[in-house]
């Protein structure tokens, strides 16, 4: 199967970004604490990714044929691509009025109902479980402030 000029393309650039990330690693290393802590040790992590994953993309490409691609979910596609954006957005205004709480959970509401494609049920209680996770690790735990809400 032949590599698309895409696929060439996308895994050149996401190996220039991943040599870019295991210099700035290599810059953090002198100030490490300890071989696995310290701040370069995400970067590595991410760059080697980028570079092992984009080398891929180039040599081998997507490995899905052109034939068999749907066009209803390409509909659908492109659809989430307009209307993820606009949730995001629509959370980031809603975040200071109705607090951290409402609007987390309203927005995983439907943040897992689109890409997830659960139903309804499954979507209130994984958007519980995530916002109920949230707030005890950065509220109760690391002690970080999130909006209260105004009209509460």
């Amino acid at each position: 199967m032949k590599v698309s000029a895409a696929d060439r393309i996308a895994g050149i650039v996401a190996v220039l970004i991943g040599l870019l990330s295991l210099s700035e690693a290599w810059k953090l290393y002198a100030y490490r604490i300890a071989l696995f802590n310290g701040d370069h040790v995400f970067p590595f992590i991410v760059g080697l990714g980028l570079v092992l994953f984009g080398m891929m993309l180039s040599i081998r490409g997507d490995r899905i044929s052109q034939g068999t691609a749907n066009d209803r979910s390409e509909v659908k596609v492109s659809h989430l691509i307009y209307v993820i954006p606009v949730v995001l957005l629509l959370y980031v205004a809603l975040i200071d009025w109705s607090g951290y709480l409402i609007a987390t959970f309203i927005a995983s509401i439907i943040l897992f109902h689109l890409i997830g494609k659960f139903r309804w049920y499954w979507s209130i209680g994984g958007s519980l479980i995530l916002t109920a996770a949230l707030y005890f690790i950065f509220v109760e735990w690391l002690n970080t402030p999130l909006p209260s809400g105004s009209w509460l």
